[in-house]
């Protein structure tokens, strides 16, 4: 049989029909989008980001030798939003921060060789805002530590950096360390701890593989769970074939510090 001959009144029909399939096709797409978008927001809604920018009352007027972390008083800071804080290891039971600790900082580095004199300074920019976090991770027998100071919760996230002087040595060596062979490697490990004073998990992020240079890089922290408080620690090693070889120096070879900025907090 031959197509049937479509009327101008079954043509109008059919035209119609064909609209309204493709209105709620696009009303489909529409409200789609408009849940992707809510889904997006209720992300953001979830978690605070602590970017020290609030804390420059916490920053030393120099970055060696200052009257904040090296006046034998202690130092101590506390973000009310995040309700994140640290305080010094004193783990020479000075209150200073010859022992290691967690610090505000904003200091860049404009120096061709940065020495310990330059320990709270960066290469470049912070990731967000002026302000970041230095860790000085002395002896991994007392780390430095981010803590909540009431209850448990989960960090999900920080970015992390070598300071400039860890850079410094790493690629050139000083009087104290030759250079990173192009087979070493430091890691930094995280452990959780949680209210009870139990481990909830540890995760771990090489800060250098090899001499390569590195900036800021996200460090993913959601494994640990709800945390009371994080703990930082330092090795060094070498890579043999498939096998990493930390070193079993009682001290760190090169300069234990790091930074940290833009701490992602479950709210």
């Amino acid at each position: 049989h031959s197509p049937r001959r479509l009327t101008n009144k079954t043509t109008i029909n059919f035209k119609k029909m064909v609209n309204m399939k493709k209105l709620a096709l696009f009303a489909s797409a529409l409200l789609f989008a408009v849940a992707c978008q809510s889904d997006d927001n209720m992300d953001n809604n979830d978690k605070i980001i602590l970017d020290f920018e609030s804390l420059s009352q916490y920053i030393d007027t120099v970055q060696y030798g200052g009257n904040l972390l090296y006046s034998g008083r202690g130092y101590e800071w506390h973000d009310n939003t995040t309700d994140l804080g640290s305080s010094l290891t004193n783990y020479w039971q000075d209150g200073t921060f010859f022992g290691g600790g967690v610090v505000i900082s904003n200091f860049i580095n404009t120096k061709s060789n940065p020495n310990y004199e330059d320990q709270l300074s960066i290469n470049g920019n912070p990731h967000s805002g002026s302000n970041f976090a230095i860790c000085y991770a002395f002896t991994n027998e007392c780390p430095p530590f981010i803590e909540f100071r009431n209850e448990a919760k989960q960090v999900m996230s920080l970015y992390i950096k070598p300071t400039a002087y860890l850079s410094d040595v790493v690629q050139n060596g000083n009087a104290f360390s030759a250079a990173m062979p192009n087979n070493g490697y430091i890691r930094v490990e995280a452990t959780g701890i949680d209210a009870a004073g139990s481990t909830t998990g540890t995760a771990e992020f090489y800060l250098y593989d090899g001499r390569k240079e590195s900036d800021w890089r996200l460090w993913e922290l959601e494994s640990l769970g709800a945390v009371k408080r994080i703990e930082f620690r330092m090795f060094e090693g070498t890579t043999d074939g498939d096998k990493r070889l930390d070193s079993t120096a009682e001290y760190p070879t090169y300069p234990s510090y790091f930074a940290i900025d833009d701490i992602a907090v479950e709210r």
